[in-house]
């Protein structure tokens, strides 16, 4: 039911969960809960081994997945976006707290209680800068980060994950490495060390997940592996073999904590790490709400999306959690388990807290090869290898973004390869857009002039098609390809503007010095199809007054009559004929045109007759013709298969 008055509307506005309420059903609460109990089982042991790529207890994990959960399913904008620790804020907190350095000292190298405050401060801050992207209506933004690049940064975060858990896998003890060649040439030295009893548990829980998810795929296999690794620890004895365990989760609710005190300089220090998580933070929850979104022809509020990950990662900075985003394999779950609302979302935070307080005791005997284990299987789910293909494939620019990204993942600080891949994305879009496509129609052939009763052919007027956004990064590119075309020899020049959208001061002063160079040499200038903005940044700027009002017309056959009515009649056709055999070109080519038509029995008579049927929106015809041009073919597949394969193969292990 829609909000009504102006009160209501600010409660829906302030409390979106509010509306969702009401006519809440006990059906709709019944699917809530049976998928919010599904997506638990997956959130636990995901949690958990988060936050060990993240270099943290798994404990501060297991909080990440309660409040800040239910703090982002409530104000959230889709039904389905499941938030908490994801893989890639885990790796990019771990860079964090390697290359922040706080009084001379790493973040990694401080105490866990002293590393800890400032892991929350960094949560807070994130989730600070996210809610004022999203309160600045910042949400649209998202849409110009290159697909490209997300690909090439998620290919290297698995690159990262996989080559940083070996030393778990193995067993062995790796002082922190401060580049990940470093840490690959490190762990190959320790490889003779490694403790078979924890390389076995990895491979054991490894072989559990993947048999299971091989068996069923609906069965929770990376919760059943970490429990068979448990038992198996409790029943050997791991620990004695060196084999090294969670340890004790405490049995309550996640503490209450606190950033450290505010200081300039700390601010400083945690700003930029803070930036990094918070932009890449929402860009996977809001590519990953808008997918979900489309397979049931939803839309999402990006801005609002914004608004609820910074308010999430608020609560996880004071209720003890990592900074977390939307997670693709828990939401894919939760969309295919069949929830209906947001508060399925919101319950699975509910039972995974329960699960805390009943079953935290059990966590010691979890092993930490076999966390590393499953997160070999996610970093594997990570890689996006249709992704990495089509970027191959598509175009030299998705190439060179692709393999750019990914080898600034690998060589750079994690939190520079998030800016690198947002700058890459920039420079691609100014590129696709600083390149107008400016178009001749009026040769006696144009395929686009021919449904027109004023018909092509005349050698006294040029017909241009622009298409783009003219702004100043564009403007050289328009005039470059405007005076290619256009060296002032006719009496008649349009410009069809259909497909300009906007235009700025620098293009407004492009048009202004094209008009007084067709007015010096005694050309008519005339726009047709001016959109009302374009149109009204024409009036404000003065181009109307000097073009005339009456030399803008509104679609191309009113621009065609009107300079065959006024600028090429009298003395410009006898001077045209004469040169003819005093013959109209025009008349001419439509007498040959009706012939060929005649002959081929499709044409009504060899007099002119043969003219195509007039259509009655020439915009419809110069839409097709750009569509001749510029293929853009539907290749969007179904959405809502695709997830729930994903759901079921585990491909959607990358977050």
């Amino acid at each position: 039911m829609p909000p009504r008055g102006l009160g209501d509307k600010l409660l829906c506005a302030a409390l979106p969960f509010v509306e969702s309420l009401r006519g809440y059903s006990m059906q709709a609460l019944r699917a809530d809960v049976l998928a919010a109990l599904t997506v638990a089982v997956v959130a636990l042991p995901q949690s958990m081994a988060y936050a060990v790529i993240a270099g943290v207890h798994p404990k501060y994990g297991l909080y990440a997945a309660i409040v800040p959960v239910i703090v982002a399913a409530l104000w959230g904008a889709s039904r389905y976006l499941v938030a908490g620790p994801t893989n890639a804020i885990a790796m990019l907190l771990f860079a964090t707290m390697g290359e922040t350095v706080v009084n001379g000292v790493p973040l990694s190298a401080l105490s866990e209680e002293t590393r800890m405050a400032y892991v929350f401060g960094v949560a807070i801050l994130a989730g600070l800068l996210q809610v004022v992207m999203g309160l600045a209506r910042l949400g649209e933004l998202v849409h110009f980060i290159s697909h490209s690049v997300m690909v090439g940064f998620t290919a290297g975060a698995a690159v990262l994950i996989a080559v940083g858990q070996l030393k778990n896998l193995l067993g062995v003890s790796i002082g922190n490495a401060p580049t990940f060649v470093e840490l690959g040439l490190s762990t190959l030295r320790h490889l003779p060390r490694t403790n078979p009893w924890a390389l076995g548990t990895g491979l054991f829980a490894m072989a559990v997940a993947l048999g299971i998810a091989r068996v069923h795929r609906r069965l929770p296999a990376a919760f059943l592996a970490v429990a068979a690794s448990g038992v198996a620890a409790w029943a050997l004895d791991l620990g004695a073999h060196g084999v090294k365990v969670v340890g004790a989760i405490p049995a309550g609710l996640p503490p209450f904590s606190l950033p450290p005190a505010p200081d300039a300089q700390v601010m400083r220090d945690l700003f930029m790490p803070a930036l990094a998580i918070a932009l890449l933070g929402v860009v996977e929850a809001l590519s990953i709400a808008k997918t979900l979104a489309g397979a049931r022809g939803e839309q999402v509020d990006g801005s609002r999306e914004f608004v609820a990950q910074g308010l999430a990662n608020i609560a996880a900075g004071f209720f003890s959690g990592i900074p977390g985003s939307g997670s693709f394999t828990r939401s894919a779950v939760n969309f295919v388990a069949g929830a209906r609302t947001r508060f399925a979302g919101a319950l699975s935070g509910v039972i995974t807290l329960l699960a805390v307080l009943l079953l935290a005791p059990l966590a010691a005997y979890i092993p930490i090869a076999a966390l590393a284990g499953i997160l070999m299987i996610i970093a594997w789910g990570m890689v996006d290898k249709h992704g990495i293909a089509l970027a191959l494939k598509a175009t030299r620019a998705d190439r060179t973004v692709l393999l750019a990204t990914f080898a600034a993942t690998l060589l750079l600080d994690l939190e520079k390869a998030v800016f690198v891949g947002v700058l890459l994305s920039l420079v691609l879009f100014l590129r696709k857009v600083s390149h107008p496509l400016v178009t001749r129609m009026d040769t006696c052939d144009s395929p686009e002039l021919q449904g027109l009763p004023a018909g092509p052919c005349c050698p006294n007027l040029a017909v241009y098609s622009i298409e783009g956004t003219l702004f100043f990064g564009a403007v050289d590119e328009l005039e470059q390809r405007l005076y290619e075309y256009e060296d002032f020899g006719h009496r008649a020049v349009i410009l069809h503007l259909r497909q300009v959208h906007w235009v700025d001061a620098t293009g407004v002063h492009a048009f202004q010095q094209f008009l007084r160079k067709c007015q010096r040499r005694g050309v008519a200038l005339v726009l047709s199809g001016v959109k009302p903005a374009v149109r009204a940044v024409f009036e404000r700027s003065g181009l109307v007054p000097q073009l005339g009002a009456d030399n803008m017309a509104e679609t191309l056959t009113d621009a065609l009559a009107l300079c065959y009515r006024r600028y090429l009649k009298g003395a410009v056709c006898d001077a045209c004929k004469q040169s003819n055999e005093g013959r109209c070109r025009r008349e001419h080519h439509a007498g040959d045109s009706g012939n060929a038509d005649a002959a081929r029995g499709t044409g009504d008579g060899a007099e002119g007759a043969a003219v195509p049927a007039v259509m009655s929106d020439t915009d419809a015809m110069a839409g097709a013709y750009t569509k001749a041009v510029r293929p853009d073919g539907d290749t969007r597949t179904d959405e809502e298969a695709r997830i729930r394969g994903d759901a079921r193969t585990g491909r959607g292990a990358r977050t």
